[in-house]
């Protein structure tokens, strides 16, 4: 009696065993398709800012201009950019980044990456940053959870600003996009049934020579679509 009652044991975690290599081989197989073919499923979603908005349709502000389109982690992530500045070509400037992706970048270390890019812009600029601050404005009009930084931007180089002390302000915020997903999963049935939807992450870099500058790209920013 005790050698069948040690078998139907040694069956049972014996089927445990093949039970957890095959859950393992699901994933990795996941993981592996998610790898090989998540980039086509990531669609381009350039944010910019309305011809309606109150500054572009007064004229003092110009634009859009420089779009491009880049990739990155292989295509995982795509990002489109646009740019604005002011009427006079020397007081202000406001880039839009948008950034489309199969995953919630607002679970990552998304604050991290905005700070790099921030500092990759205003190099771009000769301006070197200092004093960055975090801010909280509860009178600017801008999706659930976004966040504002600021900094100093000092430069002793002759660039585009008509002086050497720029303030810079980046808005961001991480959203679904609705427009994508739905788009996606009427045209996908793998990816509805992956349950994958398009998230996109939008970081909007002002450069000012002045607070009123930057308050009008901060009003334009509010209109970013």
């Amino acid at each position: 009696m005790e050698e069948p009652e040690l078998r139907v044991g040694g069956w049972e975690k014996e089927g445990g065993r093949r039970f957890f290599r095959r859950f393992f081989s699901l994933i990795l197989i996941l993981v592996l398709i998610f790898l090989a073919i998540g980039p086509s499923f990531v669609y381009y979603n350039p944010a910019y800012v309305p011809k309606e908005s109150l500054y572009l349709a007064n004229g003092m502000w110009n634009g859009p201009f420089d779009s491009e389109y880049s990739k990155e982690f292989s295509g995982h992530l795509k990002l489109s950019s646009i740019s604005y500045e002011t009427i006079d070509g020397e007081s202000g400037k406001l880039k839009i980044i948008s950034v489309s992706s199969l995953m919630n970048l607002g679970q990552a270390d998304l604050e991290k990456r905005v700070i790099e890019i921030v500092k990759e812009e205003a190099q771009t600029e000769a301006l070197t940053l200092s004093n960055g601050v975090i801010l909280k404005d509860d009178t600017i009009d801008l999706p659930a959870g976004y966040s504002i930084y600021q900094w100093d931007g000092n430069s002793k180089e002759i660039n585009y600003f008509s002086g050497e002390n720029i303030i810079v302000k980046a808005f961001f915020w991480n959203e679904k996009d609705e427009l994508n997903s739905i788009k996606y999963n009427e045209f996908n049935q793998i990816g509805a049934w992956l349950g994958m939807d398009q998230y996109q992450t939008v970081l909007c870099i002002a450069f000012g020579t002045d607070g009123t500058t930057i308050n009008q790209a901060a009003k334009m920013v509010e209109d970013v679509f």
